[in-house]
């Protein structure tokens, strides 16, 4: 029968998009005859025509051009695309490929993201294919292991991609399914500034009351991404999905390395549940973004924040911005030139080293601070990095299924004058340190890198006090013994000397013996020295080599009062309260952090 003069623009569109074979029944069973007919045609009504959603959005395309007069000539072919095929045997399809293959085509075509991969269609031939958006820039994990002379994403291309990941993620997460295989290999590059995620054959939808979905058999799983209820149960849910999340961001600012690489598969669950073990921050990485990774890695899942929640404290955490206004080429120093736009890393008021990016080279280092000047000051003189997106005063995120919490302030202290909610680094979020036996934690394990303990709660904290005159170094290198000039002196706080803390059971292996500064104090030798510092740092769990020298420093050798001051800083560095509220707290616990910090934790 041949086609209706009046209806030869529906067979044209149909034509252009593909869709021919639908021409009589839009024509006769939905009584389109006219464009604007269209407006009254539900998706429903193609279903029942067998018109599946791809095809649906290709239709919906095809008339917004023809309705704006544009003429397309097979649109569908000048569209560049990726096929994926089924694997066939030489006796066809095995059923369980066959089953995760249709799985993954049911799960794509119902996805819409800027982030998530598209799927066009599906070929039914032999064999199976899928056609789907082509990201032309490969994987982000081929991109971060590209060698020389292919130049490193800046730092802050990798902030963009971690907010757009969230995005995606939280996306899944309102279609309830859980996608169990989140890595950079499973990012691809659409665009230079762009990420989608993609490979969804391992993607479940959530089901039951608790929301997760629990592995039927054995099937393969990426170990070294798993959270320890995946590894353990085989339970995946929106909670382990975080923990992969916190996993991609360890890939992308260690340049695409493995994690746990080395580590037998069976024993990287011993590493996270027994040793406590954690993967060490990368070089790259900012102790803002390592500290959103710990509470990613939280053991319990309901103590890890939901991406919904991830999208904000990205924000918290974004990298500042600014410009070089001076030339710096002092040895060792991190080379820029007037006008450079350096990415800041690390930074604080009172420390007169940064860490950062330069914008121009891609080289990172450490840099002097009155050489730069925030872009977001219009270039006025810059005291310290202003993160954007904090939240507001008295308010902070925290991990959990419920939400922002708001934080409870102790009842019992008066506030200081001073609190740390007026403090200007309040915004700078950063790495929680691991106190004493706050959770029963063990020993820190050995080998592998500085594995800290993860902490329950959130937590955030700003730079040491300790660290104020160090120049900021990545975790990864050997430490060494700062630099004191002899026109500075020490600051020597108020302080009466209490008798001596017995030592903790658990050691921590001390540096090598490495020439030191002698200490204002008096004469010391390197060996005595060296036994005051690793005295302080048995001491005081989770603090670094460098730390225990400045606070030695700072009082002259007295190592009970070194104790103390770390100790203050520990439980500064864990709540919002002031410092002397903090020692107040320590001082009504007897100096027992353990107490302190449950005190704390449990007002927070």
């Amino acid at each position: 029968m041949l086609p209706e003069a009046s209806s030869l623009w529906l067979l044209r569109l149909l034509r252009d998009v593909q869709l021919a074979q639908f021409y009589r029944p839009i024509l006769e069973e939905l009584n389109v005859t006219r464009p604007e007919h269209f407006d009254f045609v539900r998706p429903e009504d193609l279903d029942n025509l067998g018109m599946g959603r791809p095809a649906q959005r290709r239709l919906t395309e095809a008339l917004k051009r023809y309705r704006s007069g544009v003429k397309s000539k097979n649109w569908v072919y000048k569209i560049p695309v990726a096929v994926k095929s089924l694997r066939v045997g030489p006796e066809g399809p095995m059923g369980t490929e066959l089953g995760d293959f249709l799985r993954e085509v049911s799960v794509m075509m119902k996805l819409e993201h800027p982030h998530v991969l598209r799927l066009h269609g599906l070929v039914l031939g032999q064999p199976l294919q899928m056609v789907m958006e082509l990201a032309p820039l490969g994987s982000l994990h081929a991109r971060l292991t590209a060698p020389a002379p292919t130049p490193p994403l800046p730092v802050a291309l990798l902030c963009l991609f971690l907010r757009q990941l969230a995005g995606a993620m939280a996306y899944l997460g309102s279609c309830g399914l859980v996608h169990r295989d989140l890595a950079t290999r499973n990012l691809l590059l659409a665009s230079p500034r762009k990420i989608k995620v993609a490979d969804f054959g391992l993607v479940r939808p959530l089901g039951g009351a608790r929301g997760r979905y629990v592995m039927g058999g054995p099937r393969p799983i990426p170990y070294a991404w798993c959270a320890p209820e995946s590894l353990r149960q085989g339970a995946f849910s929106a909670a382990s999905d975080v923990w992969m999340f916190g996993v991609t961001l360890w890939e992308m600012f260690s340049g695409g390395e493995e994690p746990w690489a080395g580590v037998p598969p069976y024993l990287i669950l011993q590493r996270l549940e027994k040793d406590r073990a954690r993967l060490p921050k990368p070089a790259l990485c900012s102790r803002a973004l390592y500290s959103l990774a710990l509470r990613c890695w939280a053991p319990h899942p309901a103590d890890r924040p939901t991406f919904s929640n991830l999208e904000g404290l990205l924000q918290e955490a974004w990298l500042s911005e600014g410009r070089c206004v001076r030339e710096v080429t002092e040895p060792g120093a991190l080379r820029m030139e007037p006008g450079d736009p350096i990415t800041i890393i690390e930074g604080s008021p009172d420390t007169t080293t940064w860490k950062g990016q330069n914008g121009r080279t891609l080289k990172v280092g450490n840099f002097p601070a009155s050489a730069v000047t925030l872009a977001d000051l219009g270039g006025s003189p810059v005291t310290h990095p202003a993160h954007r997106g904090s939240p507001a005063r008295g308010e902070k995120y925290r991990g959990g299924t419920d939400g922002d919490r708001e934080k409870a302030m102790l009842q019992d202290l008066p506030p200081a004058r001073n609190q740390r909610r007026k403090v200007p680094l309040q915004r700078m979020k950063g790495i929680s340190k691991s106190l004493e036996s706050v959770l029963s934690l063990g020993p820190r394990p050995s080998g592998g890198g500085s594995s800290p303990p993860e902490l329950r709660r959130g937590c955030t904290r700003a730079w040491p006090q300790g660290l104020a005159d160090l120049p900021l170094r990545p975790p990864d290198l050997p430490p060494r013994p700062p630099i004191i000039c002899s026109s500075s002196q020490p600051i020597q706080p108020h302080r009466v000397r209490p008798k001596r803390e017995p030592l903790h059971n658990h050691c921590t292996g001390a540096p090598g013996s490495s020439k030191v500064t002698i200490p204002p104090g008096g004469p010391l030798s390197d060996s005595e020295w060296q036994r005051k510092i690793v005295e302080v740092e048995l001491s005081v769990h989770g603090v670094t080599y460098q730390e225990c020298q400045a606070a030695l420093r700072t009082t002259g050798g007295d190592v009970a009062s070194a104790i103390r001051n770390l100790k203050v800083d520990q439980l500064f560095h864990l709540s919002n309260r002031s410092r002397a509220d903090c020692r107040r707290i320590l001082e009504h616990h007897h100096w027992d952090l353990s107490a302190a910090s449950r005190y704390v934790l449990a007002r927070s």
